[in-house]
């Protein structure tokens, strides 16, 4: 299943010291990544924001001209509807939820979790915000960040 690479992945990618090791770590088996051009846009303002130098830019770039971005269109709207009323509690396809209360998403979440949704593609993440869809709407990879540790060490 190829996988899609959520906005803190890329984040974790761009800061390691190690960045062919953490991919290899990320991606063993070397499957085809695909970005949302919504984490694209998160992650280029991050750089904007914290004034990232030339150096990190360049393996941001880098990095983005390796994988595949996929732009949001209107193909995406009917799931995103679909997640975020679940996520709501409050889709009428479900009679039952496996969470007690809403799950608030944020909207480029959504946006992103339709993309994985409407392609088929494992969500490759670090946080929680995707944990009620997992095995619902696509299936999630979540990574532990304590597991990322060893690629910002110098060796």
């Amino acid at each position: 299943m190829n996988l899609l690479f959520d906005t803190n992945i890329i984040l974790a990618i761009v800061r390691a010291i190690d960045g062919p090791g953490i991919i290899s770590f990320i991606n063993p088996e070397n499957l085809p990544i695909y970005v949302s051009v919504v984490s694209e846009g998160e992650i280029k303002s991050i750089a904007l924001q914290n004034n990232w130098g030339s150096k990190r830019r360049d393996l941001l770039d880098t990095f983005l001209d390796q994988v595949n971005i996929v732009d949001v269109t209107n193909f995406n709207v009917n799931i995103y509807t679909e997640i975020d009323a679940y996520s709501q509690a409050a889709n009428p396809a479900f009679s039952t939820y496996p969470f007690g209360t809403s799950r608030n998403m944020g909207k480029n979440d959504l946006w992103i979790a339709s993309l994985a949704a409407l392609l088929g593609l494992r969500l490759v993440t670090t946080d929680s915000d995707f944990d009620h869809l997992n095995n619902v709407f696509f299936d999630i990879r979540k990574i532990n960040q304590k597991d990322l540790l060893p690629f910002f060490k110098s060796k």
